[in-house]
């Protein structure tokens, strides 16, 4: 699960060094680096010299990064989608009307979380 949540992360994200991605998914920096490096060995991230600062790395999804995390989003939307149509009629009505509300709260979590970081959204990844 993890290497999914990197490959989110990253897909939303590109160009994220191990730091800025260590804080952005609450782990530390030496297990993200130990993360990156078994992902750049399976092919799905590579990282790339960041201008200026040959000891500074970006990353980014490769191909086949983008193609496994395409693949278990289209396997996790089928596996999802199944359970819910075999909910009651109103369950799935209620978990419907409850989507935009969960949104806000989702984009209020992630706000709140860049203003504790110190960013606004707007600069360089770190």
């Amino acid at each position: 699960m993890a290497q999914v949540e990197v490959l989110q992360r990253l897909a939303d994200e590109p160009g994220l060094g191990v730091s800025g991605l260590a804080v952005r998914q609450r782990l530390a920096v030496n297990t993200v680096s130990n993360l990156i490096q078994q992902m750049v060995t399976s092919g799905l991230v590579e990282r790339l010299t960041r201008p200026g600062d040959r000891r500074s790395v970006s990353l980014s999804l490769t191909d086949k990064g983008t193609e496994v995390l395409s693949a278990w989003q289209a396997a996790n939307d089928r596996r999802l989608g199944q359970a819910l149509h075999r909910l009651p009629k109103a369950s799935q009505k209620a978990i419907e009307q409850a989507v935009p509300a969960l949104a806000a709260l989702a984009a209020l979590l992630e706000s709140d979380d860049q203003i504790r970081d110190g960013r606004t959204g707007t600069e360089p990844a770190p």
